[in-house]
């Protein structure tokens, strides 16, 4: 699957992530954007998302994203763009603490998902390390300058935001 045909369905994921932790913690907010940028691979891993507290965007890793959608079944990759979602929404409500942000993320994908081999559980329980287990690869964007990283935003995304202006 290409990035460009994926990018409507990351509208959609995140719907679900919002709805999901909506369910679970009783808690929304609107009005985030999001943002794909080239922010490399390093030896030993990588920085799927990001969010800087108390911005409104939410920032994927294009170049994690495109390995993704190159190599891994569907449901991986839903998975993944889930997982990466659901944590960064849930940096986005005020949980800043890394390590906080990873157990309610567990939190939500385990009441949402109840198979223990649901990709979203693997990657809540083990990590992203779970499905990329030889990270030996080393990639850092061109677009890496010092006066910053170019950002692609996801047109439509936060829709429930946008109702409001219709």
């Amino acid at each position: 699957m290409e990035l460009k045909e994926f990018k409507s369905e990351l509208v959609e994921i995140f719907e679900r992530v919002k709805g999901d932790v909506k369910h679970v913690y009783g808690r929304q907010r609107a009005g985030l954007s999001l943002g794909l940028a080239e922010l490399g691979m390093y030896r030993g891993g990588f920085i799927g998302g990001m969010h800087f507290h108390p911005g409104t965007s939410i920032i994927m890793n294009k170049t994690a994203l495109r390995l993704i959608l190159k190599d891994k079944p569907h449901n991986i990759i839903w998975a993944y763009a889930y997982h990466i979602l659901l944590h960064e929404y849930l940096h986005s409500l005020g949980i800043i603490d890394e390590e906080a942000c990873r157990l309610a993320t567990l939190k939500v994908t385990e009441a949402i998902f109840k198979e223990a081999d649901h990709p979203a559980m693997i990657l809540a329980k083990k990590g992203i390390g779970a499905y990329f287990p030889d990270l030996h690869i080393t990639y850092v964007p061109p677009q890496k300058r010092p006066d910053g990283i170019v950002i692609e935003y996801v047109k439509g995304f936060d829709k429930a935001s946008y109702s409001y202006y219709s």
